[in-house]
C-alpha cells in the first residue's frame, strides 16, 4: 500500500482517546453526530492497514452507510487504482496485505453467523438485540483473541447501559469506556445545536444530544444526583455521633461492599468494595473499618456470610446485627432507601460504580401476586446497593433499641 495514498482525517480529542486506547473492549457512548461512527471508521482503517479483519455491524443497512462511505473515502486512491478489491453490494474492502473491512446488518443476530473478525464494531448497539454480542459476536473473536468496539447513543437503560456499567466497574484495563456529547464534536455548529433544543422534547435532547441514560419505567431510586454530595471527612469530626454500617458479604465470585454512615450528620462517611478474598482477610478488613470509624451498629446480610461466619463476628466483639434477606424483608429494605433518596434525607459519596448500581437497580411486578421484586439487571452486581440499604436500615434499628433493648430484627 506504500505506493498509494490513504487519507485519514485528524480525529478530534474524544475520538483520539478511544482510537489509541489499548483496551480490548471499548464502549463509546456519544450524542448524535458526536463522531463515534467516524472515529470507529478511522480505527477500522488502521487495523485493516495492519492486515487485520474488521467487521462492522449495525441494526439496519442505512445505519452502516455512514461507516461504509467513510472507509471508502479513506481508501479512495487505492480503490481507483484497483490496488484493492471493493464490492459495494457486499460492502466489502479487501487489501493486498490480507486486511479486510466488511459491513453487515445485525437487526437479526443470526445474520452475523459464519464469519470471524479481529475487530468487531457494533454500531448503534443500544438498538440491537443483546444476542448480537452475547451469542454471536463473542465467539467470532475467539480464534485470534479479537477486539470489540460498541458505539451507541443511549436507548434508555437497556442492555447497552448494563454493558457500559460493567466497563465502568471493571478495573483490569481490558475494558475502556468513553462518554461524550454532540457538543464535543468541534466540527458541528454549536449554535445550531443550541437551537435544536427548542425543537426537541427535554427527554429527547438529553438522550440524543447529551447522551444521557434516561430511567426505565422500573427505576427504583430517583433523585440520585441530588444525594451524591457527601464530602470526605475524618473520624474525629464525628466524635460522639451515631455511626452505622451496612455490609453485603461477598461469596467467592461476588463483591463484599461496606457502607459507613453517620446518622447524626445524615451522610455517608466511607465505602469499601472488594472480591475474591478469603474469609480471614475479609474479617480483618471489616474489623479495621469498623474500629476506624467507631461504628455503633453494623448490619450484615446473613444469607451470604452464613450463620457460622456471622457468629464468629459476634464472638469477636464486633457490633453486628444480622439481616436475613427474604422476599418479605427485601422489599421494605429497598423501599426504605428509595424513600430516603426521594426525600433527599441523606448525602452519599459519589463513585461511578456505586452510583451506576443505583441507577441500574430494577423493580419488577410479579404477574401472579402483584408484589414488587427488586434486583440488579442480569449481568450486574447489587452489592453496593444492599450495603447502603443495610446501613440506612440501622437507623430503624437504632430507634427499636431505644424503645426496646431486646428487640430483634
Amino acid at each position: 500500500m506504500s505506493d498509494y495514498i490513504v487519507k485519514l482525517p485528524t480525529p478530534h480529542a474524544k475520538q483520539k482517546e478511544f482510537i489509541y486506547s489499548p483496551a480490548k473492549r471499548k464502549i463509546i457512548v456519544a450524542g448524535r453526530r458526536g463522531g463515534k461512527t467516524t472515529g470507529a471508521a478511522m480505527l477500522a482503517a488502521d487495523k485493516a492497514l495492519e492486515g487485520r479483519r474488521v467487521l462492522e455491524a449495525a441494526p439496519t443497512s442505512d445505519q452502516t452507510s455512514a461507516f461504509w462511505d467513510n472507509v471508502k473515502a479513506y481508501f479512495a486512491d487505492p480503490i481507483a487504482r484497483k490496488a484493492m478489491y471493493k464490492n459495494d453490494s457486499d460492502r466489502l474492502l479487501e487489501l493486498p496485505n490480507g486486511g479486510r473491512i466488511r459491513c453487515k446488518t445485525a437487526h437479526d443476530a443470526d445474520s452475523l453467523r459464519g464469519d470471524y473478525a479481529d475487530l468487531l464494531i457494533l454500531d448503534e448497539y443500544s438498538f440491537m438485540k443483546p444476542s448480537a454480542w452475547e451469542e454471536v459476536g463473542q465467539p467470532m473473536l475467539l480464534d485470534n483473541d479479537g477486539d470489540a468496539v460498541f458505539i451507541f447513543t443511549p436507548n434508555r437503560k437497556n442492555h447497552a447501559f448494563i454493558l457500559y456499567q460493567q466497563a465502568v466497574a471493571n478495573d483490569t484495563g481490558r475494558y475502556g469506556h468513553w462518554h461524550f456529547t454532540s457538543y464535543d464534536n468541534p466540527h458541528l455548529n454549536q449554535a445550531a445545536l443550541d437551537v435544536i433544543k427548542e425543537d426537541m422534547t427535554e427527554d429527547a435532547y438529553r438522550q440524543e444530544i447529551m447522551a444521557e441514560f434516561l430511567d426505565n419505567e422500573g427505576v427504583v431510586f430517583r433523585n440520585i444526583a441530588a444525594c451524591m454530595n457527601a464530602e470526605e471527612t475524618k473520624p474525629e469530626e464525628h466524635k460522639g455521633h451515631y455511626i452505622l454500617a451496612g455490609v453485603d458479604w461477598g461469596k467467592q465470585n461476588d463483591f463484599t461492599a461496606i457502607s459507613i454512615g453517620c446518622d447524626t450528620c445524615k451522610c455517608e462517611l466511607a465505602r469499601d468494595r472488594y472480591n475474591k478474598i478469603d474469609w480471614h482477610y475479609q474479617y480483618g478488613r471489616l474489623e479495621q473499618i469498623i474500629n476506624k470509624w467507631h461504628v455503633s451498629l453494623a448490619s450484615i446480610e446473613t444469607n451470604s456470610i452464613g450463620d457460622p461466619g456471622f457468629e464468629a463476628l459476634q464472638r469477636a466483639g464486633l457490633p453486628v446485627a444480622g439481616f436475613d434477606t427474604l422476599p418479605s424483608t427485601k422489599a421494605p429494605l429497598i423501599e426504605n432507601m428509595a424513600l430516603a433518596f426521594e426525600r433527599t434525607e441523606w448525602q452519599f459519596q459519589s463513585d461511578p460504580v456505586w452510583t451506576g448500581e443505583l441507577e441500574a437497580y430494577e423493580r419488577k411486578v410479579l404477574p401472579l401476586t402483584g408484589r414488587s421484586q427488586y434486583s440488579a439487571p442480569e449481568g450486574l452486581h447489587d452489592d453496593t446497593v444492599i450495603a447502603r440499604a443495610l446501613m440506612l436500615w440501622c437507623v430503624n434499628r437504632r430507634t427499636q433499641l431505644i424503645e426496646d433493648p431486646f428487640a430483634n430484627w
